[in-house]
C-alpha cells in the first residue's frame, strides 16, 4: 500500500515529465529543418544551413527544397562539384525544378557547354520568361560559333530584363570592304 506522500510525489514527478516534454515541442519536420537553414543562409550563416539541410535530407531524402537549398549553400562555398550532386539529385526527384535546371547549367557550362544548353532548353520549355536563361543560352550559341542565335536570345533576355543589358556583349564591328590602293 502506497502513502498519500508517495502518491504525490509520483504525480508531481509526472506533472513536470509532462510539462518538460510540452516545452519540447514537437520534433523537427524536414520541411521546419529547411526554413530555419534558409533562415541561416540568409543571415549568413553557412554553416548553420549546411548541417541543417542536411538533417532535413536525413529526415526525407526525398525532399527537393532541402537539395536544391544545400547545393546552393556548396555553389557559395565554391564547391561545385557537391553544388552539381545536390541539383542533380534534386531533378531526380523534381524533374521540373526550373532553379535547380539553371543552377545546374551554370555549373556545368564550363566543362559541357552542349549539355549546359540543353539544360537552358529545359528551363525555357517550363519557364518561357526566365531571362537569365536566355542570356546564358545566348553565351552558349556564341561559343558554338552561333552568333545569330545568340544575338537574338540575348534580345529576349533584354526585353524580359533590361538590366541584363549590361551583360549582353557590344556587336563586334562588322568587317569594312577595304579598298584596293592603286
Amino acid at each position: 500500500m502506497t502513502s498519500d506522500r508517495s502518491r504525490k510525489t509520483v504525480v508531481v514527478t509526472l506533472w513536470v515529465l509532462a510539462i518538460g516534454l510540452a516545452g519540447c515541442g514537437t520534433p523537427p519536420t524536414a520541411t521546419s529543418l529547411v526554413s530555419q537553414g534558409l533562415k541561416a543562409q540568409l543571415a549568413g550563416d553557412a554553416s548553420t544551413a549546411e548541417t541543417t539541410y542536411q538533417q532535413a535530407i536525413k529526415l526525407d531524402p526525398n525532399n527537393a527544397v532541402a537539395h536544391y537549398d544545400l547545393g546552393t549553400v556548396y555553389d557559395r562555398q565554391g564547391s561545385r562539384a557537391q553544388a552539381v550532386k545536390e541539383y542533380t539529385t534534386t531533378l531526380v526527384i523534381e524533374p521540373t525544378f526550373t532553379d535547380a535546371l539553371f543552377n545546374l547549367a551554370v555549373d556545368t557550362a564550363s566543362t559541357d557547354p552542349a549539355g549546359a544548353g540543353k539544360l537552358y532548353l529545359r528551363v525555357l520549355a517550363l519557364q518561357p520568361g526566365f531571362a537569365a536563361a536566355w542570356l546564358n543560352l545566348g553565351f552558349i550559341l556564341q561559343s558554338q560559333g552561333n552568333a545569330g542565335a545568340a544575338r537574338s536570345d540575348w534580345a529576349k533576355a533584354v526585353a524580359l530584363d533590361a538590366s541584363l543589358m549590361s551583360h549582353v556583349p557590344a556587336p563586334s564591328p562588322s568587317p569594312t570592304a577595304s579598298t584596293p590602293k592603286p
